[in-house]
């Protein structure tokens, strides 16, 4: 469910939505849209259509969000274990968006740097996502939630900003 608020300046964007993808061990308890064979591509797709307002006045942001959803959806498949849901929210606010990935492991990844391996196939996507934003992992025991907070082109998040939404763990 997405919901748009109105009543903003000119360009000014809010909506919060979810999406739930379904279980990472047995995808056939939680039926999906055929389209979801892939459900990165539908993670993609979800995001697009939540930032499609969003996308008329800043499409490199757009662009920046769902590189991180594609990531953290990733990371979430290949790396979740046990069974449980797994879902991205997008809260989207006039200066930034907050990404919501939430999985069934409480496992919260190591935030190493990959190297000079340019052949290395794993280990980028986290470092990438923290290259676009704020980024923090909140476990818990049904799994763990990786936040990213994505601003605008040309903005910036204060320090206070920061300390209130990491405090604030939008789930």
């Amino acid at each position: 469910m997405t919901e748009t608020r109105t009543g903003l300046e000119s360009g000014q964007v809010e909506q919060d939505g979810e999406l739930v993808l379904g279980s990472v061990e047995d995808p056939a308890r939680q039926p999906l849209p055929a389209e979801s064979a892939n459900p990165v591509k539908v993670a993609r797709s979800y995001a697009e259509s939540v930032l499609a307002e969003v996308a008329r006045i800043d499409a490199d942001h757009v662009d920046d969000v769902v590189l991180a959803v594609s990531e953290l959806v990733t990371n979430a498949i290949c790396h979740a274990v046990g069974e449980g849901r797994l879902s991205v929210r997008l809260v989207v606010r006039p200066r930034w968006t907050h990404l919501c990935v939430t999985d069934p492991d409480c496992t919260v990844p190591e935030t190493t740097q990959p190297g000079d391996d340019d052949l290395l196939l794993s280990g980028r996507g986290v470092p990438i996502v923290g290259q676009l934003g704020l980024l923090w992992f909140v476990p818990s025991a049904q799994g763990k939630t990786a936040h990213a907070v994505i601003t605008r082109t040309g903005e910036k998040v204060t320090d206070e900003e920061r300390e209130a939404l990491i405090r604030l763990q939008i789930v």
